[in-house]
C-alpha cells in the first residue's frame, strides 16, 4: 500500500517498509518486530540474504549503498524506508565517506526517485560537526543529508544499544577474553557516561516513527532508564560472563597514542584511535527521553545474554 503524498499522514498499519541494512544488529531485531506489527518488509542488504527467523512477510533484496547498485530496484513498492546501514569503524577497505556519508545520500536519492515520503534514519548520540572525530562526523554529515531532503524524515539518535548480537558489549567481552590477561584497561577514570538502550525498544521507536502522524521533521535523542559509566559497563560484562579482571585506569592520552599505532600495525586491535577520541563526546540524554518520545518505558540495562556463549 503506497500512501498518497497529498493525503494527511495518519497512523497506518500493514505498510510495506524497506529496511536498508536489514541483516545487521539492529535490522535483525527490527524486521521481526515490524512483521509482528502486521507490516510487510523489504529486507535490503549487500548480499540479499535471508535470516532464518524471517517468514513469508519478508522479501529479501540485494543493494550496495557504497556503490548504489541495486538500490532503485530494492526500494520498489515500498511505502517507507528505514535506513540503518553504517559502519562504526573503517575496516576491510570500507570507508566512512562511501558508506556513512555517500551511502546515505544514495539511499535518500533512491527514496526520492521511488516517490517514497517517510524516511527514518538511524543516527547516534554525540554526532559532531568535527572532522577530528571521523565516525561521529560521518554520521553527522549523513544526518544532514537526510534533514536537508524534501522527504518526511525522522532522525533517531540512540545511545549504546544492547541485545543479542550487539557490537559494543560483545566487543567489551572480546577485549576481556582475548586482550586482557588478568588486567583490563579502563580509559581515564572510567567515568564516561552512556545510556544503554535495548535494541528491542529501539525497534518500537522505529515503528512508531514510520507510522506515527506528526513525526516528520523530528530528531529524537534516545537512551535507556539510567546513566551508566564505562567502568560499570565493564563490571556488568564481567558479571554476565564470569570473567574477572583487575581494572586499571589508563590516561586517555596514553591510550590514544597507543591506538594511533595499533591502527597502522595491528588493525585487529579491538578499539580504534577514533573510538577512543569519541569517548570524550556526551553519549547520554534525559532519562525520560524515550518515554516522552514514544510513550513506552525502556527496559533496564541487562547484558545477561553475553553469558550464553
Amino acid at each position: 500500500m503506497r500512501l498518497d503524498s497529498s493525503k494527511k499522514w495518519a497512523e497506518t498499519w500493514g505498510m510495506n517498509i524497506a529496511v536498508v541494512g536489514a541483516t545487521g544488529f539492529v535490522g535483525s531485531h527490527l524486521v521481526p518486530h515490524l512483521v509482528e506489527g502486521g507490516h510487510q518488509v523489504i529486507a535490503v542488504s549487500r548480499d540479499g540474504r535471508r535470516l532464518p527467523a524471517w517468514g513469508e512477510a519478508v522479501v529479501a533484496r540485494a543493494a550496495d549503498i557504497a556503490t548504489g547498485i541495486g538500490l532503485d530496484e530494492a526500494l520498489e513498492g515500498a511505502d517507507a524506508v528505514v535506513h540503518l546501514a553504517a559502519i562504526p569503524r573503517e575496516t576491510g577497505g570500507r570507508r566512512f565517506e562511501e558508506v556513512n556519508v555517500r551511502g546515505t545520500e544514495r539511499v535518500v536519492a533512491a527514496a526520492g526517485r521511488a516517490g517514497i515520503r517517510r524516511f527514518v534514519h538511524l543516527s547516534v548520540l554525540g554526532v559532531a560537526d568535527d572532522p577530528k572525530l571521523a565516525y561521529l562526523h560521518s554520521k553527522w554529515r549523513g544526518e544532514q543529508t537526510v534533514r536537508g531532503s524534501s522527504l518526511d524524515w525522522v532522525v533517531l539518535r540512540p545511545s549504546l544499544m544492547f541485545g543479542e548480537g550487539d557490537g559494543f558489549f560483545n566487543l567489551v567481552k572480546t577485549t576481556l577474553r582475548f586482550w586482557s590477561p588478568g588486567i583490563v584497561a579502563i580509559p581515564g577514570k572510567g567515568d564516561a557516561r552512556f545510556q544503554p538502550l535495548s535494541v528491542d525498544d529501539l525497534a518500537i521507536g522505529v515503528e512508531k516513527s514510520v507510522t506515527g502522524a506528526g513525526r516528520a521533521g523530528s530528531v529524537y535523542e534516545l537512551g535507556g532508564p539510567e546513566h551508566v559509566s564505562y567502568r560499570r559497563i565493564v563490571e556488568a560484562v564481567m558479571r554476565a560472563t564470569g570473567m574477572r579482571r583487575l581494572q586499571l585506569g589508563i590516561p586517555i592520552p596514553l591510550i590514544s597514542a597507543l591506538t594511533a599505532v595499533t591502527d597502522r600495525v595491528l588493525p585487529i586491535f579491538p578499539v580504534s584511535h577514533d573510538q577512543i577520541s569519541s569517548l570524550q563526546r556526551p553519549n547520554f540524554t534525559d532519562l525520560d527521553a524515550f518515554e516522552r518520545a514514544f510513550g513506552v518505558k525502556p527496559r533496564p540495562f541487562d547484558v545477561s545474554y553475553l553469558g550464553d556463549r
